[in-house]
């Protein structure tokens, strides 16, 4: 026959069971939250500055539990970094992130308020603390909003004008450009029908009568007007 156990003696073995239970348990829970904690963050694609001051802004996501973390923890930590174009993100278990980044294209720069600001391609005005590798880029002037800027550009390219010869953009409050050349040209383009003035441009340049001209105007629907001086 067992021997019999008395009720104080089993509540104190049940105590300590459940003590020892609850050591272990908050042990394991720990270690898991250890093993999943976020500890190495992989930035790829940038030179070496930016991508330095990229690791330091998202040092703080250090230690979030991967499964938590999403996407969108990283894109708000990156967001004012205007420069960035395309950012691509990857989990690895059980405690890494991989980031790839690209640039974007800087088309031009502008001030605004007095301050410098560059366009870039990805539709952003970006300060020009943030541009770390400097170079000439074409000035655009006037008040205009950066897809202003973008539709002019892709029908430029669209009709192959030479974007690198251009040094000098202008924008009007009627919503209408005038271009300035490395040559001495300028081109200045109506509100409307941009297309059909360009397709006049490039017949013009073909011509190769133009080497006198210093201004194309073509505001005006169905004219030409050639001016030899400014």
């Amino acid at each position: 026959m067992l021997p019999l156990i008395s009720k104080h003696r089993l509540y104190v073995y049940l105590l300590f069971f459940i003590f020892l239970s609850s050591i272990f348990n908050f042990k394991l829970l720990e270690s898991y939250k250890d093993k999943f904690s976020l500890k190495n963050i992989n930035v790829s694609g940038l030179p070496d500055y930016e991508k330095k001051i990229i690791e330091i802004e998202l040092n703080n996501l250090k230690n979030i539990n991967i499964f938590k973390l999403d996407e969108d923890h990283v894109l708000d930590k990156l967001k004012n970094f205007k420069f960035l174009e395309q950012i691509y993100v990857n989990k690895i278990i059980p405690s890494s992130i991989s980031i790839n980044l690209s640039k974007t294209t800087i088309l031009g720069k502008t001030l605004i308020d007095g301050e410098i600001f560059y366009v870039g391609k990805n539709g952003k005005f970006i300060n020009s603390n943030q541009i770390f590798q400097k170079k000439e880029f074409p000035l655009i002037f006037g008040k205009f909003k950066v897809n202003d800027f973008l539709n002019l550009y892709e029908i430029l390219k669209s009709y192959q004008i030479d974007l690198d010869k251009v040094k000098k953009y202008y924008y009007y409050k009627n919503k209408r450009w005038d271009l300035s050349f490395s040559d001495g040209l300028k081109l200045m383009l109506p509100s409307n029908n941009i297309e059909e003035s360009l397709n006049i441009f490039k017949k013009l340049l073909d011509t190769n009568n133009l080497e006198n001209i210093k201004i194309i105007d073509l505001r005006i629907n169905n004219q030409i007007i050639l001016t030899n001086n400014e």
